[in-house]
């Protein structure tokens, strides 16, 4: 792994130079019983880029330069001082990356910004609870101390990213070292309790070198064959197995909750994915999480986040706590050089998936592009279509990978082969098994993301003027050929009207200032088809991504098509937010069209507080809006309150989503002054492109 990742996890977790290797002292307890062992062309638009509306902000890359803001440093010939830095510092001065005062019950910084102070749960003093604790990463080493006296120009080295600063404060503060973010820290575990990180890790390899772990949670004894080598039953070599719900019992309470409520209410719409026909989300990435660390407290950060959301007094300290772990468990086995696994592309993605949800795109591309690097290191084309795990991984990853591509006007990393690969494999499932609607949802999904792929490699050439004028719309005619056959050549099978809702009781009386009718009948399929919605959603939005960038000035017959797109778009996601029977998390699935819809429907009040509800309802599910999206929005809707909350008095923005608002703001207000050259190519995606009829072309 390039050591840009570890720089990059670095500034994320505030670790700065080496983790606490004390997982003891350091992480939330997992275990309660000795007996688990875990192992383009211009076009017209008053705005800069579509990325705004859609969670994608301007971009920092990966590699920021050293702070800009004015410090004070060292006079010439004095010694250099070194700052002792602390681990007892509140949760939110970390993730920001400032000092911490410490002061009890709230930190100056958090009374005076008005954010939630959390701090760590006091450990107990050292030499008692674990005195009988044998593992490796529970010995103390200089990196691990308590009481390190380490520099603080390490940690700014590693980090790359400034300070957030308060706009009260002085930002000639110098900053020490304190500002690093520690795992939080529970009460030490019993020694017979203990288990560490490398010994878990050692003991699954050790049971890997002679098993083949299957995703049903059977192993058969066999020589494993390298992990590019799946086979195609399903099993991957490298990955571990479910395990039975009944084992749980064997982790600590506070895990067991978390990952019964994953279990119990998350689903792969969650994780934006259209379909998951072999229940990768509540099997296979849960048993892989029983065997690391890392990726158990990244899965239970995630399932602890949304249960925060749900409830009435909810606190993102258990969110944090997980997700601080996680990141520095990562970053401790990167630092080790030990050689990537699947389940480390496992921890880099849910990682990624946070990051989504905080609207921090910037760190989700950090995650995004070591992903690629384990990817493509464990896996060809071919070998990853040969078991279920690790299509689900490439299907993750691909989503990302095409998602930024088209709103950042970056080509996809992953190269075209891979797409192909996709196609190519369910189209021989699906031809063999011609009765299987899986195979032929799966088909037609890489079907759609090959052709957004193509779209992203079009826009990219277009942003860097590496394309002829009449090679771009020779280029853009072909794409939207592609669309077109594309929605007309669905199987029957995947549209069978049998499925069709048409019963849709009426949970309440229409809304006068609904823009579409939520009862409408024959607009959602029931499962095993509710996934043909989810697709006909993405092809609408991306068909009105593809006519936006058209070099030809929109004719009325094309702004009434897309206005068409707008429409149907706007008629899914209020069905499906009405249907008492829509799966969890399907509405978050759609966020992203929603949001392109947003800017070809008619200006008027009616829409524009159509919209605003929708948008408070997914950040009410955690799916939170990046302030460049939220200004850019106000802008729009001609309303700046929508840069607060969407909703007038504050409906629906309750204390826990406010509080996770300020830390994802915080976290995502970094300077990109220094990065002009990287933003002069964002900015020419959908520059200029047509907002419907309320356009008047200007410019920002």
């Amino acid at each position: 792994m390039s050591d840009y990742y570890h720089h990059f996890l670095s500034s994320m977790a505030g670790v700065g130079g080496q983790p606490n290797a004390n997982l003891h002292e350091g992480s939330p307890p997992i275990s309660q019983h000795p007996s688990m062992q875990m192992g383009g062309p211009p076009m017209s638009n008053p705005y800069q880029s579509l990325g705004y509306f859609t969670g994608f902000p301007e971009p920092i890359m990966f590699s920021a330069p050293k702070a800009q803001r004015s410090r004070r440093k060292s006079a010439p010939g004095l010694d250099h001082i070194k700052h002792r830095r602390t681990r007892s510092g509140c949760y939110t001065c970390r993730s920001r990356r400032v000092k911490c005062d410490e002061n009890h019950p709230v930190c100056e910084r958090c009374r005076k910004g008005k954010r939630e102070c959390v701090y760590p749960e006091p450990t107990a003093p050292k030499g008692s609870g674990s005195v009988g604790s044998t593992g490796p990463s529970q010995q103390t080493s200089p990196s691990s101390s308590h009481e390190d006296d380490e520099d603080d120009d390490d940690f700014g080295q590693d980090a790359n990213l400034d300070p957030i600063m308060d706009e009260d404060e002085d930002e000639d503060e110098p900053q020490s070292a304190t500002t690093q973010l520690s795992m939080p820290r529970f009460p030490p575990r019993r020694s017979s309790t203990a288990s560490s990180y490398g010994a878990q890790r050692r003991a699954t390899d050790r049971r890997q070198d002679s098993e083949t772990p299957s995703l049903d949670g059977g192993n058969k004894s066999s020589s494993s064959p390298p992990i590019s080598g799946a086979t195609s039953s399903g099993r991957m070599p490298g990955l571990p197995g479910a395990v039975a719900r009944s084992d749980w019992s064997k982790l600590s309470h506070e895990i067991q909750f978390y990952l019964n409520y994953f279990y119990e209410n998350m689903t792969h719409y969650h994780y934006c994915m259209v379909s998951d026909s072999d229940n990768f989300f509540r099997t296979a990435l849960i048993g892989a999480a029983l065997h690391d660390e890392a990726l158990l407290y990244a899965v239970v950060g995630f399932a602890a986040y949304h249960h925060s959301l749900r409830n009435p007094n909810g606190r993102i300290k258990e969110f944090l706590q997980y997700y601080n772990s996680s990141v520095t468990l990562l970053l401790a086995f990167l630092k080790r050089k030990e050689t990537p696994t699947a389940t480390t592309l496992l921890t880099i993605l849910q990682l990624a998936t946070i990051e989504e949800y905080l609207g921090d795109w910037v760190n989700l591309m950090g995650h995004q592009r070591a992903a690629l690097e384990i990817l493509t290191q464990l896996f060809t084309p071919q070998s990853v279509m040969q078991s279920s795990a690790s299509r689900m991984m490439l299907t993750w990853y691909a989503r990302f990978d095409v998602f930024i591509g088209i709103m950042g006007s970056f080509e996809t990393s992953l190269p075209r082969e891979w797409f192909t690969a996709c196609i190519d494999y369910y189209d021989s499932r699906a031809a063999a098994e011609p009765s299987s609607v899986g195979w032929k949802i799966e088909a037609s999904a890489a079907r759609l993301r090959f052709i957004s792929m193509e779209m992203s490699l079009l826009f990219g050439k277009g942003a860097r003027q590496e394309v002829a004028e009449e090679a771009y719309v020779a280029e853009h005619r072909r794409l939207s050929s592609a669309l077109d056959n594309w929605r007309d050549s669905w199987d029957p099978a995947l549209e069978d009207p049998a499925y069709l809702v048409t019963d849709f009781p009426r949970t309440h009386a229409l809304d006068p200032e609904d823009i579409v009718n939520p009862f409408t009948p024959g607009v959602l399929f029931r499962p095993p088809l509710f996934a043909s919605t989810m697709l006909s959603c993405e092809w609408h939005s991306i068909a009105l991504m593809l006519e936006s960038q058209a070099i030809a000035e929109a004719s009325d017959e094309t702004r009434a098509r897309m206005m068409e797109h707008a429409y149907a778009i706007c008629q899914i996601c209020e069905t499906v937010e009405f249907w008492p029977l829509s799966p969890g998390g399907s509405l978050i699935i759609l966020h992203p069209c929603l949001a392109i819809a947003a800017l070809f429907v008619p200006r008027d009040a009616k829409h524009h507080i159509w919209i605003r509800k929708k948008f408070a309802l997914l950040e009410g599910m955690g799916y939170i809006s990046p302030l460049t999206m939220r200004r850019r929005m106000a802008e729009l809707f001609l309303d700046e309150s929508c840069v607060r909350w969407w909703l007038p008095n504050d409906e629906g923005f309750t204390p826990i989503l406010q509080s996770i608002r300020t830390l994802a703001d915080d976290r995502n207000a970094t300077a990109v002054s220094s990065q002009s050259d990287n933003l002069r190519q964002v900015r020419h995606v959908f520059s200029k492109m047509y907002l419907g009829p309320a356009s008047r072309g200007a410019s920002d």
